[in-house]
C-alpha cells in the first residue's frame, strides 16, 4: 500500500535527495523509518541521531538571544512578547538584594512561582517566550534570560 505526503516538510540534519516536493508516494517501509528516527515536541518534525554506540545524543539548541531586565520600581512584573523558544535559562544576578520570582503560564508574584536569590538560577523547556513570567521585588535588581531555538 503507497500513502502520498499531501504537504513535503524538511527535516534538518537528514538530506533527502531529491529533496521532497509535492505529493510523495511513500510506502510503510518508509513512514516507520521516519517515525524511528523522528520526534515531534508538539510544535515542528524533529530529527533523533545517536552515537555509534547506539546512545542517544542530547544536545542543547544554539542561542537565540540574551535578554538583561532591570527593575526600575519594586515589585515590578515582567512579561515578554510572542517568541519562539525552546529552553530558557533564568539567571538572577549576582548582586541582587531582593528576590526574583519565576512562573511559567500564570504570572509570578511572592509565594507564587520559584524563588531565585542572588546568583540562582533555573532552566525551563517551553515553546514560546510569552509564557513566562517574573517578579523582581527590589528596584534596581536585575535577571539575565538565555534563550534557544
Amino acid at each position: 500500500m503507497m500513502f502520498e505526503i499531501e504537504i513535503p516538510f524538511p527535516i534538518n540534519g537528514l538530506p533527502l535527495k531529491p529533496e521532497l516536493s509535492g505529493r510523495q508516494k511513500v510506502d510503510e517501509k518508509l513512514i516507520q523509518t521516519l517515525s524511528a528516527v523522528m520526534g515531534f515536541d508538539g510544535e515542528a518534525r524533529r530529527l533523533i541521531s545517536c552515537s555509534l554506540s547506539g546512545a542517544l545524543h542530547g544536545v542543547t539548541p544554539p542561542l537565540a538571544g540574551i535578554t538583561n531586565v532591570a527593575s526600575v520600581g519594586s515589585n515590578e512584573d515582567v512579561t515578554f512578547g510572542d517568541q519562539a523558544t525552546t529552553e530558557i535559562i533564568v539567571l538572577a544576578n549576582r548582586n541582587n538584594t531582593g528576590d526574583v520570582w519565576v512562573n511559567v503560564d500564570t504570572p509570578a508574584a511572592v509565594d507564587i512561582g520559584m524563588v531565585l536569590d542572588a546568583g540562582d538560577s533555573v532552566k525551563f523547556s517551553i515553546n514560546n517566550m510569552q509564557r513566562l513570567n517574573l517578579f523582581i521585588v527590589t528596584n534596581g535588581n536585575k535577571v539575565i534570560v538565555l534563550r534557544t531555538v
